[in-house]
């Protein structure tokens, strides 16, 4: 019998068929080993004018693959970062608020309380004596560490707490566009 080999365009064609899966593999396994749990982001804005109260806003994003079960806000581990001890800390219906030296910890009550992906929960927050500025100037204040359940329960993902937009910004901002649309849709109408 001849043995009939194949020819080079064939020979290519099933190594780059292989490469190709091999790819294809490696970023499938990548994509799970990778998987992101809770995404957390967060927002803070204040009032008062001493004591002053805190008030926060807690989101897990859209493409999280678990929730947000806990929250110690101001601290990472081994560090406190609010420029004082809060005199009293609050959380919304369903989740416990404490005061932890210079941080607070908020934790849900049961899974069903939950911040599911794609969600935000505000209600979350603190009086203390130091002020916003005083707030702002301390170095890593919003930095703040998630868990998917309990405090400690998995990893945990470190975030940064980001000041909530002045009220006034976003009229502006609203203002502007709608101007930019009238003047927009005016210019097409007299086309």
């Amino acid at each position: 019998m001849k043995n009939i080999s194949p020819s080079p365009l064939i020979v290519l064609t099933r190594a780059a068929t292989r490469m190709l899966l091999g790819l294809v593999l490696a970023v499938g396994i990548s994509t799970v080993v990778h998987a992101q749990g809770q995404i957390p982001s967060g927002t803070i804005g204040s009032s008062g004018s001493g004591p002053y109260n805190y008030s926060l806003t807690f989101s897990d994003a859209a493409g999280a693959t678990s929730p947000i079960g806990s929250v110690w806000y101001a601290w990472i581990p081994g560090q406190f970062y609010l420029p004082g001890v809060p005199s009293s800390a609050s959380a919304p219906a369903g989740w416990t608020a404490t005061v932890s030296s210079d941080s607070v910890q908020f934790v849900a009550n049961a899974p069903a309380d939950y911040i599911a992906a794609g969600q935000s929960l505000s209600g979350f927050g603190y009086q203390a004596a130091f002020t916003p500025a005083q707030l702002a100037a301390a170095a890593n204040s919003g930095k703040a560490d998630a868990y998917s359940a309990g405090l400690f329960s998995d990893g945990g993902v470190i975030f940064t707490v980001q000041p909530a937009p002045e009220p006034s910004g976003q009229m502006l901002l609203v203002a502007g566009a709608t101007t930019l649309w009238f003047i927009g849709h005016r210019k097409l109408q007299s086309n």
